[in-house]
């Protein structure tokens, strides 16, 4: 996914990833790629990744366990 230079980055990447997990991509209870893997998808640094976590885990779509991952959450699909 190339980003647009006219948009917040981590908003683009959040809106990605919910519509991955509306389509099925990430199940419900499934684990959601790592702060690394998606910088190098995405292109960007850990801040911008980790913003666009936080504000899918402040709506309720993912539930983070520290030190193990994120998760999408029961009823996010």
């Amino acid at each position: 996914m190339e980003l647009d230079p006219t948009r917040a980055k981590w908003v683009q990447i959040s809106a990605e990833i919910e519509r991955r997990i509306g389509a099925g991509v990430y199940p419900a209870g499934s684990k959601l790629p790592g702060i690394l893997a998606l910088c190098a998808e995405f292109g960007v640094a850990q801040v911008t990744a980790r913003k666009a976590l936080a504000d899918l885990r402040e709506r309720g779509l993912i539930r983070t366990e520290n030190g193990i991952g994120s998760f999408v959450a029961d009823g996010a699909n």
